[in-house]
């Protein structure tokens, strides 16, 4: 009995805050040179193809937020879709994207692979 309990782990504690002010965001070069190309030709075949409104949010290498058990944790995808965000204020960059705070849930995120 005592391995049974100490195999259960406590379920995570997830809130959805935004980033502070303050918050330094990494600036991490790309695994690989072709996932920019990648990500661009994704997003421009879906605005050639007309799918890409004005509410939706589509980005690459955009900070993803989440609290996890109190600790902020930021990821930045290749590429991803959100298919409706919170409008922001005229001359305000989105800095990161904080589901349920900012918007809608993450409908789809790409992390493109390389032999490298």
């Amino acid at each position: 009995m005592v391995l049974e309990a100490q195999s259960i782990k406590a379920k995570p504690t997830v809130t959805w805050e935004p980033l502070p002010a303050n918050f330094v965001l990494p600036d991490e070069p790309v695994e690989n040179t072709q996932q920019p190309s990648l990500a661009a030709a994704l997003t421009d075949a879906l605005g050639a193809a007309g799918l890409i409104q004005s509410e939706m949010l589509i980005s690459s290498n955009l900070g993803l937020v989440a609290t996890i058990n109190k600790n902020i944790v930021v990821k930045a995808p290749d590429w991803f879709y959100v298919p409706q965000v919170h409008p922001l204020a005229e001359g305000v960059i989105r800095r990161s994207y904080t589901p349920h705070t900012d918007g809608a849930n993450v409908a789809i995120v790409m992390e493109f692979l390389s032999e490298a």
